[in-house]
This record gives structure tokens, C-alpha cells and sequence, in this order.
């Protein structure tokens, strides 16, 4: 299960509002300095996503929880999102070279319309896929744990001024 820590932002009866920062491994490896990548990726935060949880417990507005989505439904959404518009242009520069260059003796601009107008129907067929699939509770975030409140940047972490003998 891939685990995030988010913060509660609005209460309900049955389901909670929480916003968790998105996350980039971007900035982690050895050339984090001299990536142009990674420069920008510290230049430009993340952006906060927002999203309703179905829960019982009592949890508080601020309060830090840590949410869970199962990989499976991961893997399957990048599959839907990545692959199915990019088989869709491969299907159709390959129709488009049949058809335009092949048949016709056409010029390549044929090949290209072809394959750009099935990769946009690729995309436009996952996005029908996903939209029916995102109420499946395998598509849908858990609450895993409630972290209690967060601690604020303002609070003070240690209050002696100098280490104790």
C-alpha cells in the first residue's frame, strides 16, 4: 500500500477533507544540484491535492492522519493513463503509413494527422475508463491512521537554552 501524511482540512458526519502535498522523488540523488529538474522542482513547491474520506472515527480539523491507496489500483491507472493513448499512436501511424504513404503515395503529413488524432482518441477513451472506475473502492483513498495534531513551525522543540549537565 503507498502510505501519504495529510492534513485534515474540514469535518463531516461520515468523511473527512484532507490535503497532502504532493510528492516527487525528484531531488534525492546525487546530482540534485546540477539537474535542471531538480532546480525546478525546489523552485516551484508542490502542489496540495484535497480529497473526501469515508470514516467513523473522531478526528479534528488539523489533526495529521496518514492515507493508503492499494498499488494495484495505481499500476492499473498509470497502465490506463500512460500506455492505452500510446498504443493508440502506434495503431495509428501505422494505419496512417498503410493508408496515406502505401495506398495513396501520399506525403507523411497523412502519417502524423493519423497517429495524432488516435493518440487524442486514446486519451479521450482512458479518460471515459477512469471516470467510470474512480467510485470503485479500489480507486479510493483509505485512512490508515490518525496522527494526532500537527506541530506547528512556531512551536518550540527543545525549551532549555543550552544542553543540560
Amino acid at each position: 500500500m503507498m502510505r501519504s501524511l495529510a492534513t485534515v482540512i474540514a469535518v463531516e458526519s461520515n468523511a473527512i477533507t484532507v490535503s497532502c502535498q504532493q510528492q516527487t522523488s525528484c531531488g534525492h540523488c546525487a546530482s540534485r544540484d546540477s539537474c535542471g529538474t531538480g532546480i525546478v522542482s525546489k523552485a516551484i513547491p508542490g502542489r496540495a491535492h484535497q480529497l473526501t474520506i469515508k470514516t467513523q472515527e473522531s478526528i479534528a480539523v488539523g489533526d495529521v492522519v496518514e492515507i493508503g491507496l492499494a498499488e494495484q489500483s495505481m499500476l492499473s491507472s498509470a497502465l490506463l493513463v500512460y500506455l492505452l493513448p500510446l498504443l493508440f499512436l502506434i495503431v495509428g501511424t501505422i494505419i496512417g503509413q498503410w493508408v496515406f504513404v502505401d495506398l495513396a503515395a501520399s506525403s507523411e503529413l497523412g502519417v502524423i494527422a493519423m497517429a495524432g488524432a488516435c493518440a487524442a482518441l486514446g486519451l479521450v477513451i482512458a479518460r471515459h475508463i477512469a471516470k467510470r472506475i474512480e467510485g470503485q473502492s479500489a480507486y479510493t483513498p483509505s485512512l490508515i491512521r490518525v496522527l494526532g495534531a500537527q506541530i506547528s513551525n512556531d512551536s518550540v522543540i527543545n525549551a532549555a537554552s543550552k544542553d543540560s549537565d
